[in-house]
């Protein structure tokens, strides 16, 4: 089983979490992981291979020069490192062909044995539909029966994807129409791919809003649909998407599966790291200097 990730410094951890729970959930599968990335810190990577090295046997770091997307836009939750997975036909060994994309902001908890020989019966890839796709399809000018799909979790060809040269492609699309692209990269493929998409159950990417933390989007819905709730009931990927609420490494998280998150983590290199969204401290000593300074001045002008 093929597995490609990508990561920048900030989520490094995170991609350790992310392989350990696939490891966990997957025991039997032979799993030859490649990691995407940019500049790593040396101690940072140093610390992932040697964490990873201790349950994967088959590890590859691929590196992408960030000169390369400069045209790319970004937005506050979606970063450069994110369109790595356009250039994943480009970076990857030649010799493979099918590869499972997974983000790095994800938990698995269920085999990936299905997604992984899923037929894709002449479809370019299978990804699970995302939100407010009236919505999408505006936003993108994309045809009315068009799906829109969440690019985070993704089973494809690679030599179908070779063929149709994605990069080049996808930075026109960013260059004439960059106003577009809310959701960076994912609007990148959605135009790419429109209506060429096998679209898949949503327990592949069981997303932070089927769990209520959009409630504006549960209430205009009416509740969950079957297979939204068979996505929450029984999720093979718990994707942590949005923002600090829907981060298990966040002060604010509200997730019901960032416990699961936090337990692989304290098991990591990683242990102890500090939430995110949690002001410092003021050092007690300084405050209190401060104090005395204060109270001294009051006093002088006393006198």
């Amino acid at each position: 089983m093929i597995i490609a990730c990508n990561i920048d410094n900030d989520y490094v951890r995170h991609c350790a979490v992310m392989l350990r729970s696939l490891y966990e959930a997957n025991p039997n599968e032979d799993l030859e992981v490649y990691i995407v990335h940019s500049r790593l810190p040396s101690e940072e990577r140093a610390k992932l291979v040697a964490y990873l090295s201790s349950f994967l046997t088959s590890v590859s770091f691929i590196y992408v020069d960030d000169s390369l997307l400069q045209e790319f836009p970004e937005s506050e939750h979606v970063k450069l490192a994110s369109y790595y997975r356009i250039f994943l036909p480009e970076i990857l060994p030649h010799r493979l062909d099918r590869v499972i994309y997974i983000d790095s902001d994800v938990i698995i908890h269920g085999s990936l044995a299905e997604l992984w020989s899923k037929h894709l019966d002449g479809w370019c890839l299978a990804a699970s539909s995302d939100r407010n796709l009236a919505m999408q399809r505006s936003r993108l000018q994309l045809m009315p029966d068009s799906p829109y799909f969440n690019a985070g979790v993704m089973t494809f060809s690679l030599h179908q994807w070779r063929t149709l040269n994605l990069a080049s492609r996808g930075l026109e699309i960013a260059r004439k129409h960059p106003e577009r692209l809310q959701n960076c990269d994912q609007d990148v493929l959605n135009i790419l791919f429109e209506n060429q998409c096998l679209i898949i159950h949503q327990r592949w990417n069981a997303m932070s809003h089927l769990w209520g933390l959009d409630p504006q989007w549960l209430l205009e819905q009416g509740g969950l649909s079957l297979e939204e709730e068979e996505a929450v009931a029984q999720p093979a990927i718990v994707h942590f998407a949005g923002a600090g609420s829907a981060k298990p490494w966040h002060a604010s998280c509200v997730h019901p599966w960032m416990g699961r998150y936090r337990e692989i983590l304290a098991q990591t290199p990683w242990a102890g790291f500090p939430l995110e969204g949690i002001a410092p401290r003021r050092n007690t000593f300084v405050r209190a200097v401060r104090s005395l300074r204060r109270r001294l001045g009051e006093i002088r002008q006393a006198l």
